[in-house]
């Protein structure tokens, strides 16, 4: 399995993430399938050229800076994607670390909500990195093919993995959304701590990893929850992926 390094920061407050490369771990369906195989594409923040910022435009000052050798997020009560520009096929790992505010009297009062992540992400018309159909704010990406996952932190408990797209012509339709992890110690985010994520694509086989530990993994034929929308509410039924 090739590996190479990623960094994206979604929705956080203040992100931090290093450009030293985390060696990736073989767990869950992967022990057997796959092994590591050498090093495809990183980046070591000098600058934002092999980077597309997505950030939403609201009232505030908001920032996304390479420097030092790290990728700087200060995007306030704003949506912020950013995207490694270069295309990759499947069978791939994604590893990086990153540092997200957890306390309110962290730097500039700031508390992350969320660590969320987008990979193996395309556009049906080859718009992913169109400003205007795209724009950071988090509803925007609905539409889009691709896997995601979050790991929630201070009000927020949630801890997902979904498989996009969420919105079809302007509809919901249903869609692998797992959340087993909602709520559970030891899932949500570590306050001021360095947080070593891997996003894994092996063929089928799809997985979450932070810090060593298995969050969610999926792939064909496993009895997963679908999220649909039916009579205008959001339901969570069983179905085979």
């Amino acid at each position: 399995m090739k590996r190479f390094l990623l960094c994206q920061v979604v929705w956080i407050a203040l992100g931090f993430c290093s450009s030293a490369v985390a060696e990736p771990v073989v767990l869950g369906k992967g022990r057997g399938l796959f092994q590591v195989g050498d090093l495809l594409a990183e980046d070591d923040f000098k600058d934002l050229k092999k980077w597309v910022v997505q950030l939403e435009e609201r009232k505030g000052t908001a920032s996304v800076e390479a420097k030092g050798g790290t990728l700087d997020c200060f995007v306030p009560d704003r949506g912020c994607t950013v995207w490694f520009q270069e295309k990759m096929k499947t069978r791939v790992v994604i590893t990086y670390e990153v540092i997200c505010p957890g306390a309110p009297n962290s730097d500039k009062g700031m508390q992350a909500s969320d660590l969320n992540c987008f990979w193996m992400a395309n556009d049906p018309g080859e718009k992913l990195f169109d400003p205007k159909k795209y724009t950071g704010k988090f509803p925007t990406y609905d539409s889009m093919n691709g896997y995601y996952a979050s790991t929630g932190g201070g009000r927020n408990t949630t801890t997902r993995m979904r498989r996009y797209p969420r919105v079809v012509d302007g509809r919901p339709v249903e869609h692998l959304a797992l959340t087993a992890r909602d709520g559970k110690p030891g899932f949500l985010i570590t306050p001021d701590k360095p947080m070593k994520v891997q996003l894994v694509a092996y063929d089928d086989v799809i997985q979450y990893i932070v810090n060593g530990k298995l969050v969610y993994e999926a792939s064909r034929d496993d009895r997963i929850q679908v999220e649909a929308v039916e009579e205008g509410k959001k339901v969570l039924r069983d179905a085979v992926y």
